[in-house]
């Protein structure tokens, strides 16, 4: 049975993050028009470009601790001593996950606009070591373990205005506005779960201090005695359609610069915002302590599970208090040089911050640079839960159609079970504007100017100059 159990615990794990870090290998893959949503100031190289509508781009990223094989799953027993050894002391899952609505671009000389309208979801949740511990070995005594799970969940729409300017010398900086509707979300803001077990007579000491601020449409709780006895749900689907009231704002800033050596540098940083949630709230709140030196009937041990529940049931709820929540702000920086004619070779970092912990990844790329049709990378990526992530990128330009796909871990569609790190991006775009060829990024001389992140680092490798159109 308590294989079993333990087995749930992963598994629901494994459903709430399958499918968190931003996708690395895009990161540096700039004509990709998906790749100004992680850094404000790369401009489309062309003077119109439209998101196919629901479709100009698909986000999944998720991270684990732990990967389903790792404990042993569907085996006779756990391996208990790998999963010690792969336990940290705050074991972190995190997941993201984007659908674009609708983005139309346009770009004029030096200065590039664009508009978004997106849909978020977010998130985190971590525990502690102990816990890991207390579920394979149980508790030492005269020693505390505690479990403290942090969750955090969000889900909004997101309207972007975005503007990207070339300052000279191909330095760009950009930024982007962003308009938040929030639809759901969850706050953990006190989580105490310990356990103490008494060196002398081995009885147990327990302690709940539990907060959580909801905002859920349809959330609905039966109070009896002053506590939650009950909990219903009917969601309304105009919350999740438009909700004016729970509104925030957010800001991303970034920059990026080709030196005439051929190096490229960029930065960006990401979510920094709130959103003040007003509608359809709850604060959970419990606390509670059990002490316990044992039992010897089955009345006994009966009362013991009653009172262990009580430790997370029976929560007040005080319904209608808002609250504000952050966003988890993100920082990624990159750096490429070409090695050979149509090639680049780079690195990129990132790292979030939140109160569930600090995802963080670092990803070695090769890119194609200034294809006109066809372009990809390969990369490698490290996380905080995972070592060896092979991933691949592929844009196709046909014409005014584009489409792109990536991955940062191509190993998760071979074999799910044994991951502990997983992306997805696709979409759909039109470019319009763009020279000869609608799309083959290659620019008249009487048309925009070349772009920071195109022909100009082409420069460094072949000294054929491009036309900038000035």
């Amino acid at each position: 049975m308590t294989k079993k159990l333990i087995t749930i615990f992963v598994c629901l794990a494994l459903c709430f993050s399958v499918f968190a870090q931003q996708n690395m290998t895009l990161y540096q893959m700039h004509d990709i028009t998906q790749s100004n949503s992680l850094n404000p100031s790369v401009a489309i190289d062309c003077k119109w470009n439209i998101g196919f509508p629901i479709l100009g781009n698909i986000s999944i990223a998720a991270g684990l601790p732990i990967s389903y094989n790792d404990i042993g799953a569907g085996q006779e027993y756990f391996n208990v001593d790998k999963i010690l050894s792969l336990s940290k002391n705050t074991n972190l899952t995190s997941t993201n996950i984007g659908l674009n609505i609708l983005t139309v671009g346009y770009r004029t000389g030096d200065l590039y606009l664009q508009f978004t309208m997106d849909e978020k979801i977010s998130a985190k949740m971590s525990f502690a070591n102990d816990l890991v511990e207390l579920l394979f070995r149980g508790n030492t005594p005269g020693r505390t373990l505690e479990a403290n799970p942090v969750l955090s969940l969000s889900h909004y729409s997101e309207l972007g205005f975005n503007a990207a300017y070339n300052l000279g010398n191909d330095l760009w900086v950009g930024a982007r506005a962003k308009l938040l509707f929030g639809k759901t979300g969850v706050h953990s803001v006190n989580n105490i779960l310990s356990l103490y077990t008494d060196p002398n007579d081995y009885a147990l000491k327990l302690r709940s201090d539990l907060l959580v601020n909801a905002s859920i449409s349809g959330l609905e709780t039966d109070i009896v005695g002053g506590k939650v006895d009950k909990f219903r749900l009917n969601p309304e689907i105009k919350d999740f359609i438009f909700n004016p009231a729970n509104m925030g704002g957010a800001i991303d800033i970034g920059m990026n610069k080709v030196f005439e050596s051929g190096w490229k540098v960029s930065a960006s940083i990401l979510n920094i915002g709130m959103i003040n949630w007003k509608k359809n709230t709850h604060q959970l709140s419990k606390k509670a302590e059990l002490n316990y030196s044992g039992t010897s009937s089955i009345k006994g041990w009966n009362d013991l599970a009653d009172t262990l529940r009580s430790i997370v049931d029976d929560f007040t709820d005080e319904s209608g208090k808002s609250f504000s929540q952050w966003l988890t702000p993100e920082v990624m920086a990159g750096v490429s040089y070409p090695v050979i004619e149509y090639m680049r070779v780079g690195a990129t970092g990132y790292a979030g911050i939140s109160s569930a912990g600090i995802p963080w990844a670092f990803t070695l790329t090769a890119l194609t640079d200034n294809t006109s049709h066809i372009y990809g990378a390969v990369s490698y990526t490290i996380t905080n839960n995972s070592f060896v992530n092979i991933g691949a990128g592929l844009g196709v330009r046909l014409g005014a159609f584009n489409l792109h796909a990536m991955t940062d871990n191509v190993l998760t569609f071979l074999n799910t079970a044994s991951q502990r790190y997983a992306t997805f991006q696709f979409g759909i775009n039109f470019k319009f504007g763009c020279g000869e060829g609608g799309g083959s990024g290659k620019s008249k001389p009487t048309s925009i100017p070349c772009p920071s992140f195109g022909h100009s680092s082409r420069k460094a490798v072949t000294s054929i100059p491009c036309s900038s159109g000035k």
